[in-house]
């Protein structure tokens, strides 16, 4: 529902001509070598907020309600996000919402998934009794899987990625229409 809905609020804004000539002109600043820093905490905090605000949402009842709501709002501004530059670029849009959201889309998106699943599931066995008591943690086993992804997520984004734009950049700028 959130991919539909941010896929659609995205065609309805439609292109931004202010907004892109931003975006245009930060890329061909990278383009030319302009590298920007990334710092560790920034990126360790756009991997793990959702996953964090499920976690906490695990604790108690409101979780029930509060995980599908998190899921909903997180599907949508990704989805937004990548639609409103297919809107505003056209085709070549979809390398830059892969360039700047693939990472989160591939690894971090399972990885809130699978955290989701989890909490939502303990939330209601919090709310519904049943002979079991909660889980207070998943399997090991998804345990390393998480932090792998994590691992991997923070390595692509925080080292790769910026070894990488510039490059990338200039290649998807000699895609964007003249003019």
């Amino acid at each position: 529902m959130g991919v539909l809905l941010g896929s659609i609020f995205a065609a309805l804004g439609g292109r931004h001509p202010q907004f892109s000539d931003q975006l245009t002109s930060y890329f061909q600043s990278v383009a030319q070598g302009t590298v920007p820093s990334v710092s560790f905490w920034s990126t360790v905090w756009d991997i793990l907020c959702w996953p964090l605000l499920l976690v906490l949402l695990s604790f108690g009842p409101p979780g029930v309600v509060g995980v599908p709501c998190v899921l909903l709002i997180r599907c949508f501004l990704l989805s937004y996000a990548c639609s409103s530059f297919v809107a505003m670029f056209g085709l070549s849009g979809l390398g830059w919402g892969a360039l700047f959201f693939g990472i989160s889309a591939i690894l971090v998106l399972p990885l809130t998934l699978y955290v989701a699943k989890w909490s939502f599931t303990n939330a209601l066995r919090k709310c519904i009794p049943q002979e079991s008591s909660a889980k207070l943690l998943p399997p090991w086993s998804a345990l390393v899987c998480c932090g792998a992804l994590f691992g991997l997520s923070y390595f692509l984004q925080g080292h790769l990625l910026p070894f990488l734009l510039p490059g990338l950049c200039q290649k998807l700028l000699s895609m964007l229409p003249l003019g």
